[in-house]
């Protein structure tokens, strides 16, 4: 009996260890680019790193910049944006790690990286709106929380990184060691932006106590939540409600 508690104990400061010092490597999934839907066309010099994306329907006063998701291939989204949002250029430019990109990402640098290519675009249009996708929900609120634009979007969001991070890895002080805690709740209030949010009925990555926890804390720039009953995580795009709520919100 006490060498199978000796075998637990051991076996559980092994996976604690490794997943301390792994951690983004848990949370941080880059696809390589695809140029299936063409090849990069815009380029951002940020702190001496070139990241390079795609910028979809040139010209337009209204802009859009999306941030994806943990593992999306963002250019993906190209046919998409063309089809539902021909009045606004659409900027798609993957993390610096992710796509083609140099650089690794963090929390940190994530979030300089954002704002400085939106600094970068706000003078070339009228007005600029943001998109966020699960982990790109997480920008998209520290953006919108820290400079003026005119609407956020947030597909599949949560209240924190952390909070997600707890419910999964339960069994560890998730608290004590997380570095990238991405807290869209902590920023909700100094957000002006008017406020979309997607939840897709069958998430089975963000549970729906973390979106609703985000919610909750958003007050009357909130102007709607589209809940999608039968989209997953990852299907969410896919249903003609995600279409329609797109365009209301945009429009």
């Amino acid at each position: 009996m006490k060498s199978l508690l000796v075998i637990i104990v051991v076996g559980y400061a092994l996976f604690f260890l490794t997943f301390c010092s792994l951690q983004r490597q848990f949370l941080y999934y880059p696809q390589p680019a695809s140029n299936i839907y063409g090849e990069m066309n815009i380029h951002f010099t940020v702190d001496g790193e070139k990241l390079s994306g795609w910028v979809v329907n040139e010209g337009q006063p209204k802009a859009l910049i999306y941030y994806g998701g943990n593992a999306e291939n963002i250019e993906a989204n190209i046919p998409f944006f063309k089809a539902v949002l021909p009045e606004y250029t659409v900027y798609l430019i993957p993390y610096r790690g992710y796509g083609n990109n140099p650089g690794t990402p963090t929390e940190a640098s994530l979030y300089n990286d954002a704002v400085q290519i939106f600094e970068a675009l706000q003078n070339q249009h009228q007005s600029v709106s943001l998109m966020g996708r699960s982990l790109g929900s997480g920008i998209a609120t520290y953006v919108a929380a820290n400079r003026q634009v005119d609407k956020l979007i947030l597909v599949t969001p949560f209240d924190s990184i952390e909070n997600v991070a707890k419910d999964i890895y339960w069994m560890f002080p998730v608290s004590w060691f997380i570095k990238d805690r991405y807290h869209s709740s902590n920023r909700a209030k100094e957000i002006t932006a008017q406020t979309y949010i997607f939840i897709a009925g069958k998430d089975q990555v963000i549970s729906r106590s973390r979106t609703d926890q985000l919610i909750a804390e958003f007050g009357e720039q909130l102007q709607e939540v589209i809940v999608i009953d039968n989209a997953g995580h990852n299907t969410i795009s896919q249903y003609p409600e995600y279409t329609s709520g797109l365009k209301r919100a945009l429009d």
